[in-house]
Order: C-alpha cells, then structure tokens, then sequence
C-alpha cells in the first residue's frame, strides 16, 4: 500500500511539530543538568522517553486512544509546564519559560484551527 498524502497540513502544524521536537531537546539537556556525565544523558534520554510514550499513546494523530479535545489540550499543556518543570530545575529556567509559553499558544492554536 502506497503511503498516503497528509491532509489539511498547513504552517502552523508544522510549527507544532517543532515544539514537540523542542520538548524532547529540552528534556534531554534538563537531565545532562540533574548529573555530569554519561548518568545526565541517561536521566534527560529517560525523561524524553516518558513524555514521548506519553504523547505516542494519547496525543498522537494516529493513535487508538487518542484524547478529544478540550482534554488533550489540557494534557498537552500540563505535559510542557512538566517539560518546563524539569527544564528550570536542570538550570534552563528561561528556555523552560519560552517554550511553555510558546508551546501552549500554538497547541490552542491547532486546537481552535482543528475545530473550524
């Protein structure tokens, strides 16, 4: 079977796309700042696992159990102020700012967009 062409895909999914992308960056580097060495780089690539399987599982277009909106907005943000969280507490406190604020916005965003 040929594989499909996306549908109704525009400029602001892809910037959302970049934001999840940004998560796990985010959460990577936040685990490098809880210890040095090879120990941080497991803790960050633990945690951006977590939230990957947690989006795969209930955010993900594709997925069985995918949450309707307004709770799968309300998860999504209350997954980036944990990004965040973890972000601040690895030493990234204004990066974690950015990204939760921005984040959130453009999720809203796709939120809105998806409904009309």
């Amino acid at each position: 079977m040929p594989p499909q062409k996306p549908q109704d895909v525009g400029p602001l999914d892809a910037v959302a796309l970049i934001c999840e992308v940004a998560m796990v960056v985010l959460l990577v580097l936040a685990g490098h700042g809880f210890a040095d060495g090879w120990r941080g780089w497991a803790i960050g690539t633990f945690l951006a696992f977590v939230a990957v399987g947690i989006w795969a599982q209930w955010m993900s277009p594709n997925s069985a159990r995918r949450l309707d909106n307004p709770t799968r907005v309300i998860v999504q943000i209350m997954l980036f102020v944990t990004t965040a969280l973890y972000a601040a507490a690895g030493g990234l406190v204004w990066p974690a700012l950015a990204f939760v604020a921005i984040a959130s916005a453009v999720f809203i965003a796709v939120a809105i967009d998806d409904e009309n």
